[in-house]
């Protein structure tokens, strides 16, 4: 038989019983409107982060902290005190003035910069006084700003702040806040409220990243940092974490032996690209939870084909057996029953991948212009053309294997038995 005569065969087979085929097909389409939501989900959360972690800069910064071994309430192992090793209230280990000089000797590191907090007990510009954050600045990190800049390394009394603080702080716009001062308000170690004034610098897009604490320059968090901390040996001299510099040429192989050298000397290093890797594993690991629910549909869909081929294979007995005593080889058999599941599988998914481009649509709109209104270029939903192909595919293949029993069956007919056939 010519191809496109077994093209038609199938699509008439599959018309032949409507109710039957389109109660199978909607199953499929279910599992297809499932998988695709879910992806379509990951792939505008990933998309995003991509984005914004994907422009971050500082590509020659790593985050260096202590390598943790927790044995607080959440571990069951009991370890011996090291009077050398100081820890927080939260079991995290600590490093010290010493460690920057043990880093600066680790080959391949070019510069280590303490991460000093700074914490705040309010900021205002006048009679109002808002709570706030404030995290120290990193060099060459690139933030999406809605006005002014991020700040420069020799950068002093300068803060950027979040978009979200320019309408409550008195300004006319984002663009209104540039060069205005901030007074930033907090407790010194001797317990005293102490002010101190920075210049607006740029103001942060809202992201999901974060960008909701203020960012202030590293000259102005360590002067904060150092009155809140000073006559006080529980905290003097106490850093979480550093970044540390490293040449931006080193290839990948460089950068991995380099992350060895800090693990050989006690330390845990990662780069900002690890921590997207961390991100995106994390979104992956959620949109394999989801799409098992994607999975028991297209199963259930799956019996759902078995049964519609071979209920259809016992009512064609007698046309299989007239096909084969004219001629028509097993092979042709079984391409038009395999194609017919395949068909069913194509129009299941198809539907679904359409449904689901239809609800992203009219979900991305909502998104925008309600909870996600602040986050700029951020789509709920995305629907790339190769992944969504890649899912029509994938529940083909599975029609297929369904279809391949009652092919089979079909395929093995005896003429004469089929043609006897009531």
């Amino acid at each position: 038989m010519r191809i496109i005569d077994i093209v038609k065969t199938a699509q008439s087979n599959m018309l032949h019983a409507k109710l039957r085929s389109s109660l199978t097909v909607i199953a499929v389409f279910i599992g297809a409107l499932t998988i695709s939501l879910t992806n379509g989900v990951g792939n505008g959360v990933k998309e995003y982060v991509n984005k914004q972690l994907g422009n971050l800069g500082a590509e020659d910064m790593m985050i260096v902290s202590a390598k943790q071994e927790r044995t607080g309430p959440i571990s069951t192992k009991v370890k011996e005190y090291d009077p050398n090793q100081q820890r927080d209230m939260y079991d995290q280990v600590l490093l010290t003035s010493a460690d920057i000089v043990k880093i600066q000797g680790i080959d391949g590191v070019l510069e280590v910069i303490p991460q000093q907090s700074a914490q705040i007990l309010y900021v205002t510009t006048g009679d109002k006084k808002y709570l706030a954050s404030v995290g120290q600045d990193v060099t060459g990190l690139k933030i999406d700003m809605a006005a002014g800049s991020t700040l420069t390394a020799d950068s002093t009394d300068q803060i950027t702040i979040p978009i979200a603080y320019v309408e409550p702080l008195g300004f006319s716009s984002a663009q209104d806040a540039i060069g205005k001062t901030l007074t930033l308000a907090y407790i010194d170690s001797a317990g005293v409220l102490q002010e101190q004034t920075a210049t607006i610098a740029g103001v942060q897009q809202s992201s999901l990243l974060g960008n909701s604490q203020f960012t202030a320059s590293i000259s102005l968090c360590a002067a904060i940092h150092k009155k809140q901390v000073e006559g006080i040996p529980a905290l003097t001299d106490k850093y979480d974490y550093f970044m540390a510099r490293f040449n931006k040429n080193n290839s990948k192989s460089q950068i991995s032996e380099l992350k060895q050298r800090f693990d050989d000397a006690g330390y845990k290093a990662m780069t900002l690209a690890d921590q997207l890797g961390t991100v995106n594993s994390v979104i992956d690991s959620i949109l394999i939870a989801l799409n098992l629910f994607g999975a028991i549909s297209l199963l259930a869909a799956s019996f759902g084909i078995v049964n519609t081929l071979l209920m259809a294979v016992k009512e064609r007995t007698r046309e299989i057996g007239l096909m084969k005593a004219l001629g028509a080889h097993r092979r042709d058999i079984f391409a038009i029953f395999a194609l017919e599941a395949v068909s069913i599988g194509f129009w299941g998914a198809a539907i679904g991948i359409l449904t689901s481009m239809g609800i992203g649509l009219w979900a991305n709109d909502y998104a925008t212009k309600t909870f996600l209104k602040d986050f700029t270029g951020f789509h709920l939903l995305s629907f790339p053309i190769i992944s969504s192909a890649g899912i029509v595919a994938l529940i083909m293949a599975i029609a297929f294997v369904a279809g391949a029993l009652p092919s089979i069956k079909a395929s093995r007919l005896d003429p004469i038995e089929a043609l006897r056939y009531e």
